[in-house]
């Protein structure tokens, strides 16, 4: 059963469910922090989840430039406090993060764990713990984005979700021009990073990213497996970065079969 929740922030969430509400999975989609939508997530990964008996929470979040990578954090947290109170209650929750998404997760669990409400578990698709990656010269698409292209995308009201990607050129002039670090509303690249003291408390996780990824640095899902005291890493071989889309290649199926294994 699949329904929509508004919350009170003005975020939504897509509640996915074959089984009563007593475990739950938050999903956090990617796309740079600046594009992206809750309704990426691939069949396939659904349903893992929903085979294994958790209820799917793919979840909102405002996107930048609108709004400062800080302003994202501290709504996101907003949402995730309605969702306890309102839907997951004192059952188990995991996070599952994809990219930008995983991103967020880190501090979202980082938040969580000092309040008490320490996850179930987390799985990271290809994220990374801090921003200072974005500080490099990286070419990710072919294509020139010009200034003209992007001049009539809103950059200024609140956006939470971009269910038809329009803002994917937005966040790609931003990596051509080099400027993700002041789209997020940041000085320095190195800000936000989470440590790998913090990363010493956090719950089993998951880990998978690509060896040829050319979007975050491969070593940044390794590191976060190996800080993690309960870290698992499953790297996969010469496939894109969001590697999530190619569900249908056999490395694919074999990581998702990993992940099944796991989750039991």
């Amino acid at each position: 059963m699949k329904k929509q929740i508004q919350l009170t922030n003005g975020s939504n969430v897509m509640h996915y469910s074959n089984a009563p509400d007593t475990k739950f999975v938050l999903y956090l989609h990617g796309g740079g922090l600046v594009y992206g939508s809750k309704n990426d997530l691939p069949s396939e990964l659904k349903q893992i989840f929903l085979a294994k008996g958790y209820t799917i929470l793919a979840l909102d979040y405002l996107l930048a430039p609108n709004s400062t990578v800080e302003e994202i954090i501290a709504h996101l947290k907003e949402s995730v406090q309605q969702i306890y109170l309102e839907i997951v209650g004192t059952n188990p929750l995991g996070i599952c993060g994809r990219s930008a998404g995983s991103f967020l997760m880190l501090h979202l669990t980082n938040w969580l764990i000092k309040t008490t409400r320490r996850p179930a578990f987390l799985i990271n698709f290809y994220g990374y713990s801090d921003l200072m990656f974005n500080a490099e010269k990286r070419k990710l698409i072919d294509q020139a984005i010009q200034f003209d292209q992007i001049k009539n995308i809103d950059q200024t009201s609140p956006v939470w979700d971009d269910p038809l990607f329009q803002r994917f050129p937005l966040y790609h002039y931003a990596v051509q021009q080099q400027k993700l670090i002041c789209f997020y509303g940041l000085k320095q690249a190195t800000e936000l990073a989470i440590s790998p003291h913090d990363l010493q408390t956090f719950p089993r996780t998951f880990s998978t990213a690509s060896t040829t990824d050319e979007e975050v640095p491969f070593i940044y899902s390794k590191k976060i497996s190996e800080q993690i005291p309960e870290g698992y890493f499953q790297p996969v071989y010469y496939l894109p970065h969001d590697f999530l889309k190619l569900t249908h290649r056999p490395e694919v199926i074999d990581l998702l079969q990993e992940l099944k294994k796991w989750l039991a």
